[in-house]
């Protein structure tokens, strides 16, 4: 089975391209998609709206396809599990491409800039892998220092001069 997460939120362009994919028989198996909110349903393939199991559903996966949301990403690059990750360029500041370009300096897998790049990734897919014997070790550290400089300007205090 192929199971496809755009995490809370939505990513129609990943499901509508994932739902085309599939009529076509790109997958050559049943795909599951965890759909959020979508503003159209998939045709072609099996759908929920959220999964509560979502890591055990993608623990039994063949492969995943998800967003390149921070929290989707830790859990699956644990997992061992083949996945492609698919940056949703509509997000703030297109901050999932920084942290996809930061990422791929600590492991080895597959990622693309866009939904319409995903059959030829198919390939590709593949289990992460540490590019240091360092780079496991690192991960939460380095999420941090990506988050809190990427929010720092947001949440920091205006300056008062007297």
């Amino acid at each position: 089975m192929i199971f496809v997460t755009v995490g809370t939120q939505y990513f129609d362009e990943l499901i509508d391209e994932v739902d085309r994919l599939a009529g076509l028989g790109a997958f050559g198996q049943p795909v599951l998609a965890q759909i959020g909110l979508a503003k159209r349903k998939p045709k072609n393939v099996d759908y929920v709206i959220f999964d509560k199991n979502m890591l055990q559903t993608a623990r039994g996966a063949d492969m995943i396809i998800t967003h390149a949301g921070t929290g989707s990403l830790c859990e699956f690059i644990t997992l061992g599990r083949p996945f492609i990750a698919v940056v949703n360029d509509t997000k703030a500041g297109n901050h999932q491409l920084e942290f996809l370009e930061h990422l791929s300096s600590l492991y080895d897998f597959c990622w693309i800039c866009s939904p319409r790049d995903l059959e030829q990734a198919l390939p590709h897919a593949r289990p992460a892998t540490p590019l240091s014997k360092t780079a496991e070790g690192m991960l939460a550290a380095d999420i941090r220092a990506f988050l809190k400089a990427r929010l720092a300007p947001q949440f920091s205090s205006p300056s008062v001069t007297t």
